[in-house]
C-alpha cells in the first residue's frame, strides 16, 4: 500500500512561478491555483491514498522563537490569497487537506510519517524540501521531487549531502536555510557542516569536542570561535529546522483514501474562478 503527500504550500509555489497569470472573472490571481489543480488531478490518476498538508497560515509556533523567520510579510499576496483557495479545492477533490493552523505543512507531513511508522505503508512525500528529508526511511518513506521526477531515499540523501536523514535538522541549524529565514552559523558552509557531521553526529557532540577538531580542519579556529560564541542560537536553529511528529492527524489509512467528488460544488467553484476543471 502507498501514501502519497502533496507539500501543498510548496506545489502552490512551484505553480505560482511555473505556470502562466490567470484572473478570475472579478480580478483574483488565479494561476497558481490552476497549476496545483491540475497536478492534484494528476495524482488521483495514480494514487487511491492521497493526501495535501497545507500552512493554513504562514506564520507558526517557530516564529515566536525566532523574529527573523520566515513570514506572511515577505510573500506575494497574489500567492498568498491563493492559499485559501487551494485548501477549499482540495477538499472539493475529494482530498484529504492536513490544515496547519500553529504548525508548518511540514510538521503535519512529518506527523503522518510517524504515525504509520512500522506499518506496512510505504509513503512518498512530494517535495523538494530539504526539511522534509529528515522523514526518510530507507525505501519505506521516500521523497519525489515533482520537477526532476526523481526519488530520494536515505542513500540519495547520502550522496547529497554525505550524511543520515536524521542529522538534516543539525545541519541545516549550522549551514542555514535562507528559504525558512535561518541564517546558521556565519562561514559554516556545507563542507564543513558535513565533515563534523560525519564525525561527531549532532552539534551537542560538535560543540563539546571543540577542542579535538578546531586545530585539524580548514577553519576550524574561526568556526570554533564562531559555534562557541553562538552555541545558544544554533541550539535554536535546530529547534526551528527539527519537524514536530506530534501533530493531530488522522491516525486510520483509510481516512487517506481518495473520496467521490462533489460535482455540482466543484462545478461552481471552477465557474467563479474561471478554471475550466
Amino acid at each position: 500500500m502507498e501514501l502519497y503527500i502533496v507539500d501543498g504550500t510548496y506545489e502552490l509555489f512551484r505553480s505560482h512561478f511555473g505556470y502562466p497569470r490567470r484572473t478570475s472573472p472579478n480580478g483574483t490571481e488565479v494561476g497558481a491555483l490552476k497549476g496545483y489543480i491540475n497536478h492534484l488531478t494528476s495524482l488521483k490518476k495514480q494514487y487511491k491514498y492521497l493526501c495535501v498538508s497545507f500552512d493554513s497560515t504562514v506564520e507558526s509556533f517557530r516564529n515566536k522563537l525566532y523574529d527573523g523567520y520566515k513570514s506572511s510579510n515577505d510573500m506575494d499576496p497574489d500567492i498568498l490569497n491563493q492559499f485559501p483557495l487551494a485548501e477549499e479545492v482540495t477538499k472539493l477533490l475529494g482530498i484529504t487537506l492536513l490544515s496547519m493552523k500553529h504548525y508548518e505543512a511540514d510538521d503535519g507531513i512529518a506527523s503522518v510519517c510517524e504515525q504509520f511508522n512500522n506499518k506496512n505503508i510505504k509513503i512518498i512525500i512530494g517535495s523538494l524540501d530539504k526539511d522534509l528529508m529528515q522523514c526518510i526511511k530507507s525505501d519505506k518513506v521516500v521523497m519525489y521531487s515533482t520537477r526532476y521526477k526523481t526519488f530520494t531515499n536515505d542513500k540519495g540523501v547520502k550522496e547529497k549531502f554525505g550524511i543520515l536523514p536524521y542529522q538534516i535538522p543539525d545541519f541545516l541549524a549550522l549551514t542555514g536555510d535562507s528559504s525558512d529565514g535561518i541564517p546558521g552559523m556565519k562561514g559554516v558552509g556545507q563542507k564543513t557542516a558535513t565533515l563534523l557531521l560525519q564525525k561527531y553526529e549532532n552539534i551537542d557532540s560538535i560543540f563539546n569536542n571543540i577542542n579535538n577538531w578546531k586545530k585539524t580542519i580548514r577553519g576550524g579556529e574561526r568556526h570554533s570561535e564562531t559555534i562557541s560564541n553562538n552555541f545558544e542560537l544554533l541550539k535554536l536553529f535546530k529547534e526551528l529546522t527539527t519537524l514536530k511528529k506530534s501533530v493531530n492527524v488522522p491516525k486510520n489509512i483509510e481516512n487517506y483514501k481518495v473520496k467521490e467528488i462533489n460535482e455540482t460544488k466543484l462545478n461552481e467553484f471552477s465557474e467563479k474562478y474561471r478554471l475550466n476543471i
